[in-house]
């Protein structure tokens, strides 16, 4: 068997190495585990985007509760069928300060004797002010027109009211009625027509 006395400079040494060992362990598997699981478990971020979800939310539903309290609200004539010119100029006129816009029209359809002609609308701006003004001036139109389908987004961090980069998806529905002098060119008939 091997005897081996260590002297007390041996001694020391091996306290040393096994501190040193305790240590270099400590740092890798305890300290470097503690701290990776600090950094996962990290909710700071989290909460601040639930903020700015629940903000979102909330005003959202603020429009919603908004849009349904008025429904009833009899705004804008009804032209007669082919309005779209007059249609064209007022949007102009609303989205003329806008920064990026996207119109589409849709085909107008008819039952019984009212048109609807859904137009789909993208646009861009800076400010919720500006949006509110945009959405409440549309819905004020000269010619009835009803806003569905509104989705309003902002920058990923901030809410909608710091935002300055704001993007808004939405459709309206302009109304039109026919008469029996009316052509009908251009309408997708929907039902038996009275």
């Amino acid at each position: 068997m091997l005897s081996h006395e260590f002297s007390l400079r041996g001694k020391i040494l091996l306290v040393i190495c096994a501190i040193v060992g305790l240590s270099i362990f400590y740092y890798e598997v305890v300290w470097k585990g503690f701290r990776d699981s600090m950094v996962l478990y990290n909710t700071e971020n989290l909460q601040n985007e639930i903020k700015i979800y629940e903000t979102q939310i909330s005003r959202k539903n603020s429009m919603v509760r908004y849009m349904d309290e008025h429904k009833d609200e009899i705004k804008g004539e009804i032209a007669i069928y082919n309005n779209l010119a007059n249609e064209i100029s007022e949007l102009g006129q609303i989205f003329a300060n806008v920064d990026e816009i996207n119109i589409s029209w849709n085909e107008p359809t008819l039952t019984q004797t009212t048109v609807r002609r859904n137009v789909n609308i993208s646009f861009r701006t800076s400010g919720y002010t500006n949006v509110t003004d945009i959405i409440e001036a549309v819905s004020n139109c000269k010619y009835r027109c009803l806003i569905s389908n509104l989705s309003i987004t902002g920058d990923k961090d901030r809410n909608l009211n710091t935002s300055s980069d704001i993007r808004v998806n939405m459709t309206v529905t302009f109304y039109e009625t026919v008469d029996e002098n009316t052509s009908l060119e251009g309408l997708t008939i929907i039902g038996e027509r009275q």
